[in-house]
Parts: structure tokens; sequence; C-alpha cells
């Protein structure tokens, strides 16, 4: 009976062994068949790429980038803003392409009606998102076209650039890599990616509407007084609707619109003095409680 059961055994084992070898030899064979040849080019581009996969290129991340770089669908080398002017230098080499000029970019809000400048027309209650809010009647804030300031900007960033204080989303240019997620998060529009001057001047309002308006609004808006418009020597200033704004491939950062600024609409910097030191204590606040967790835990 031992002898009957051993080779019962041997003969399950040795059928099921050149089933595995006859099904791997087949796995092998349609692999051969159908196996897509790999792009040395696109691998060669992914290593330039900074790995972040954020999506500012117009692509679901780095490696749909690199493919479109490789097949030639796309030969737009300065779409990687986290990657900056290094990898545009290293992407020019690796297709032979010459180097593009590189402008770093910074997501801005064009909006400064906090609490203190914006009055409100309806205590919000609802869930803690600034798109529905902005589905009933546009958000709580008188203006139509301010911040709502309940963070839908601030979760979608990866990088903790953005905070929400006093009801208004403050961005950290430190941190910002301009990705561009919180641009597509707004539902207003008022966040636009601008150029990384340490001196920038640029119109924070966002409200087209004629000054009157703007005025029974936010105490901080754009009015369409056009003073900056008649004031600036280098015609970089042009109104759009009644809401000036400021080309800034023309701008040579005099400074004369602000300081003829009625309203105080128009400012200089990536961010206004107040909101680095109110950005500064939420970075200590928020070191201080992960201090205290560390130590309770």
């Amino acid at each position: 009976m031992s002898l009957l059961l051993m080779q019962t055994v041997f003969t399950a084992v040795l059928v099921v062994g050149v089933l595995a070898l006859i099904l791997g030899l087949i796995i092998v064979l349609i692999f051969k068949l159908f196996h897509i040849p790999s792009d040395e080019r696109e691998a060669e581009i992914l290593e330039c790429l900074p790995g972040v996969n954020c999506g500012g290129c117009g692509y679901s991340g780095c490696p749909g980038y690199a493919k479109a770089l490789a097949s030639g669908a796309d030969s737009d080398i300065s779409k990687c803003a986290p990657g900056g002017k290094e990898v545009i230098d290293q992407l020019a080499a690796k297709l032979g392409l010459e180097a593009a000029a590189f402008v770093p970019k910074v997501a801005q809000v064009l909006c400064q009606g906090s609490c203190y400048y914006e009055r409100q027309r309806y205590e919000y209650n609802g869930s803690e998102s600034c798109a529905s809010a902005a589905g009933l009647f546009a958000g709580p804030g008188a203006c139509m076209y301010s911040c709502i300031g309940l963070g839908d900007c601030k979760r979608a960033c990866h990088y903790e650039a953005i905070e929400i204080i006093d009801d208004l989303a403050r961005i950290n240019p430190e941190r910002c890599i301009a990705c561009g997620a919180c641009v597509g998060a707004c539902p207003k529009g008022i966040i636009q990616m601008m150029p990384k001057y340490t001196d920038l001047f640029q119109v924070r309002c966002s409200n087209p509407l004629p000054g009157k308006e703007v005025r029974g609004k936010c105490d901080i808006g754009c009015i369409g007084c056009r003073i900056c418009v008649k004031k600036c020597p280098f015609d970089a200033i042009s109104m759009h609707e009644n809401r000036a704004v400021i080309n800034q491939e023309l701008c040579r950062h005099c400074g004369i619109c602000k300081k003829n600024c009625p309203t105080g609409a128009i400012t200089k910097g990536l961010i206004n003095p107040e909101d680095e030191e109110r950005l500064a204590r939420v970075d200590r606040i928020n070191e201080e409680e992960a201090e205290a967790a560390r130590l309770i835990s």
C-alpha cells in the first residue's frame, strides 16, 4: 500500500510540475508576443523630472510629460515649474533643444478682502468647502468675487504653502512650487500664477464691478479710478472691465501705481509684511502643537 501511495503522489507531483512548466512557457510566449518595447529616451527624460507628479505641466504626472516629450507630441520643455531652470537645461541637453528662458512663478490670491475689509451678507453654516459656499449666492461675503476662505486651496496644496487667516487664503511664496493645484481648486478663480519677482506689483482684487459697488462691499478693492493707468510711465496697466490689470512683462517695478492707488488695492511683493508675520505665527503654533503631540505620544 505504501508503494502504491508513493507512486500516486509521484504521479500527481509530476503532472502538476509538467502543467506548471507548460503554463510558464505559455506566459513567456504571450509576454514576448505582446511586449511593448520601452522607449529608453522616455526613461532618461523621466529621470530628469523631479517626480512630484503635481500635474502643473498639464499632464497626469511626470511620466505623462516624459512620454509626450519623448514621442514629440510636446516640445515645450519649460512646463515643469517645480523643476525650474535646472530641469529645463537637462531636458534641453537630452532632447537637443535650445534651453528656454525660465521665469519662476508663484501662486497669488488676487483678493485682500479679509474679515477686516469685506462686509458679510449672511452667516454661512454649511460644509467647510469653498465650492459648497460658492453655490449659495457666491458665498457669504458681500463681494461675489472675494476669497471665501474655507480652505479648498489649502487642502489641494500638498506642500503646506497655504494658510487661512482672517477668512482669507495666504500663500507662502517660499513653500509654493507653482504646481497650480490651488488654482484649479478655487471656485472663484481668483488664484493666479504670477512671476516670482520679489518686488512684484499687482492689483490684488478680482471684482470687475463699478467703483461705487466695490466701495459698498470692500474697503480695499479696486474702484476703477484709472489713476494708476494714467500715472504709469511704461503703459503697463490697462483696464479690464472696471478693474486695473498690470502687465508683468511691461512693468518696471517703479512703484508709482502703488503710491497713487487710493484704496491700497495695489501691493508690492509676493506677500504683505503683515501676512508674513501672520504666516510665521501660524508656523510657530503648528510647530508647538506638533512638539506637544510628540511629547504626549
